[in-house]
């Protein structure tokens, strides 16, 4: 059995977005996806699975363009495969493949109660307006 899944780099993290049967219509996803600035990266992964022996052999077989530039000082170039037990593979076979969630800064907000402050004082100042006026008009 042969899947081609798209995985999706975003947030410091690759997640996967959909999974095909067919390789063309994966491929033509994929770079689509790749073409669009929603995601830093897009990978297409083929996944053949043997059902005599139960193992499933993975490999990459597209990498989008700006992941793949950022990561590339990061590590060596090598062409990797790998073995995993069981129908779909992915993580259920690896022990510690777990990565720690990316801190993210907070950004401070203080234009939004800036702009709430200023339309409570307008608002203010409007309403002290409006009573001076109605009494002079008693």
């Amino acid at each position: 059995m042969r899947a081609f899944e798209i995985h999706t780099f975003r947030g410091g993290k690759w997640k996967i977005d959909s999974v095909f049967d067919d390789k063309d219509l994966a491929m033509f996803e994929a770079r689509r996806m790749d073409e669009s600035s929603r995601y830093t990266g897009v990978r297409v992964i083929e996944e053949n699975f043997n059902e005599s022996t139960q193992e499933t052999v993975s490999r990459t077989i597209f990498k989008g363009g700006r992941a793949e530039k950022q990561a590339a000082p990061n590590r060596q170039k090598k062409k990797k495969t790998t073995r995993t037990q069981g129908r779909r593979g992915g993580a259920q076979g690896r022990k510690g493949s777990r990565k720690r969630p990316v801190q993210r800064k907070q950004k401070s907000g203080i234009l939004v109660p800036l702009l709430v402050l200023s339309l409570i004082i307008t608002f203010g100042f409007a309403a002290l307006f409006g009573l001076q006026q109605a009494s002079i008009f008693q």
